[in-house]
């Protein structure tokens, strides 16, 4: 059965070679990494809970591997499903004018697991003052230190 192109019949070896001719675009640095952002490693403790419907809201802990502005790396008390939505609050270790506790809470969706090392897609962030004790405050958690 012969090829047909605009209703007329195209050789095989034209279609081939159109093929061939179409110009490629390398990367200019070859590099396994495809971040957007960059990742900055980061041991600090978090808080999480697991965003959903219900009034009793499962929580948990952990503690940070690495962070940019579109994802957070961390490992969890306990695996987290791929898929899950999550708000995580980081006790943030620099002071807001030198004297006011800050902590960094963002919200997204885990994209990828592997036992208790959870890989989260941040869609939202806020900084928000802590009080005087060192607490994390994720949706009613508290958790005094």
């Amino acid at each position: 059965m012969p090829l047909l192109f605009c209703g007329r019949r195209a050789p095989v070896f034209d279609v081939m070679q159109c093929w061939s001719e179409r110009p490629v675009r390398l990367p200019k640095v070859a590099c396994p990494e495809r971040r957007v952002s960059t990742r900055f490693p980061l041991a600090m403790d978090v808080g999480y809970a697991l965003m959903g419907r219900r009034e009793q809201r499962e929580t948990g802990s952990g503690q940070t591997i690495d962070l940019s502005s579109s994802g957070l790396s961390f490992t969890a008390d306990r695996p987290l499903l791929t898929g899950q939505k999550l708000e995580v609050a980081i006790d943030w270790p620099v002071l807001l004018d030198g004297g006011v506790r800050l902590q960094l809470v963002v919200s997204g969706v885990v994209v990828r697991t592997s036992g208790t090392t959870t890989a989260l897609n941040i869609q939202r962030h806020e900084f928000k003052t802590r009080g005087d004790s060192l607490t994390i405050r994720v949706a009613g958690l508290r958790n005094d230190r």
